[in-house]
């Protein structure tokens, strides 16, 4: 299986991050994309309509019906975050705040990039790098944060056993912004 994206994570190689975040109980995998040229072309635009997204959920969601049936994810949606996203850099500073969810918070990139940190259990944070092809299964109660890369631009399938238990819980860490690297 082909390596997920590169860490942010200076201080561990890339085989010990995979092992510090698996061992936090976050499945991190690399499912490469090979969309067809109609669905590459939506992937590269900017912004997309609810019908563009239900396209592209459509699209690609059959290929994470095992992740479904094995977690009892029965939803799915598409987020799409650029910079002229409304209210983007409200939401930024609360998803860069550390928290946890009551419920799985799953997330396939199919296009942009971010960064997610996890914090092990004494403290140390484990930052990931994410791109298109990565898919991220943060458990229930896993504390983590999360945001864009520079270019501030990323569309990721979310999928939900209840969409009410992905409500944030902050832990109230103090914790600097995340350094956003390209």
């Amino acid at each position: 299986m082909p390596t997920p994206s590169a860490s942010t994570d200076d201080s561990l190689p890339e085989c010990a991050l995979r092992a510090a975040v698996t061992a936090l109980g976050v499945d991190w995998q690399q499912r490469p994309l090979q969309p067809e040229p109609g669905l590459a072309a939506l992937l590269e635009q900017p912004a997309l309509n609810e019908g563009e997204k239900a396209t592209v959920v459509q699209a690609l969601g059959a290929g994470l019906i095992d992740v479904c049936l094995a977690h009892g994810y029965h939803s799915m949606d598409l987020v799409v975050l650029h910079p002229d996203t409304p209210g983007l850099q409200e939401a930024l500073a609360r998803f860069d705040l550390p928290h946890t969810h009551a419920d799985d918070e799953v997330r396939y990139i199919v296009d942009g990039a971010g960064l997610f940190g996890f914090f092990d259990a004494q403290g140390r944070e484990h930052s990931v790098r994410v791109g298109p092809g990565d898919y991220l299964r943060v458990p229930a109660g896993a504390e983590h944060r999360f945001t864009l890369t520079s270019a501030r631009r990323i569309k990721a399938l979310r999928l939900f056993s209840n969409t009410a238990g992905w409500v944030a819980q902050y832990t109230q860490r103090p914790a600097g912004p995340m350094e956003i690297l390209e």
